[in-house]
């Protein structure tokens, strides 16, 4: 059948066009039946289902229909989509939910200081840095442990003792914080009556790190920072393991590096 139906108004099909091929662009949904066209033999115009009706399945003549551009759709806000495109649609809304949902989950896991900044660092003392509180618990459990045998009395003092030195270092170590925000650094220390000291990021002109002596080689160092606004120490986070890398971490947040991102 001669190609004579000429397409209103639809820039994709500028050239006339057989029945067989307003037929095969209908079946493949790229074309509506209401979509109106002009006989150029008669000059009329029809819709694309007037000329369409009644004509036969596709398989009887798609190997003479001359359309070979790929099927495509035209949507309209009120049109619905099909099932498979809703749900690749759902899909990709998921993935974009998702970095923010992790990134939620993330903050809820992170710790925050009283005035509501992010702990980027929080420890305490290392429990070797008590080496001579610890050395002296020692000898009293191993005294307690030979006066057993002898006197139960004075097993019981040296017991007692022991264990009074353990608390009494455990309280210590406990009452010392020390807290890196992505703002400033600070240690807080008291056990009833909180006391503390900080010093702005911003503000830190020097960090000072220390390791020597046995405790050096139990990987302990003390950090020093200063401003510029004081000759001398602000903060000291004494007897501190992997003080460097506390150290690098300031650094980082001084250049404006976002060390959550490691």
């Amino acid at each position: 059948m001669s190609a004579r139906y000429r397409l209103q108004q639809h820039p994709a099909f500028s050239d006339p066009l057989s029945r067989e091929d307003l037929y095969t662009l209908v079946s493949r949904g790229s074309l509506a039946r209401g979509e109106m066209c002009v006989d150029e033999a008669t000059g009329f115009s029809h819709t694309v289902g007037e000329l369409i009706s009644g004509m036969r399945q596709p398989g009887a003549f798609s190997g003479q229909s001359r359309i070979t551009r790929p099927a495509y759709r035209e949507f309209s806000p009120d049109t619905e989509l099909p099932e498979e495109e809703e749900e690749e649609e759902t899909d990709e809304e998921d993935e974009g939910e998702e970095p923010d949902a992790l990134e939620e989950k993330a903050m809820k896991d992170r710790d925050f200081s009283p005035s509501g900044e992010v702990i980027l660092h929080h420890a305490h003392p290392s429990w070797l840095g008590y080496t001579k509180a610890l050395i002296l618990c020692i000898l009293l459990t191993t005294a307690g442990g030979l006066l057993f045998v002898i006197q139960f009395e004075y097993a019981l003092i040296a017991f007692l003792c022991a264990s009074s030195t353990l608390i009494a270092v455990g309280i210590s170590r406990y009452s010392h914080d020390y807290i890196v925000t992505r703002e400033r650094v600070e240690l807080i220390w008291g056990i009833i009556g909180k006391s503390s000291k900080e010093a702005r990021i911003c503000d830190i002109r020097s960090i000072d790190v220390y390791e020597s002596g046995i405790k050096g080689l139990l990987g302990l160092g003390t950090i020093d920072f200063s401003t510029a606004a004081n000759a001398g120490i602000e903060v000291q986070f004494k007897d501190l393991r992997r003080a460097h890398v506390v150290k690098d971490l300031v650094r980082k947040l001084q250049r404006g590096v976002d060390p959550t991102n490691d």
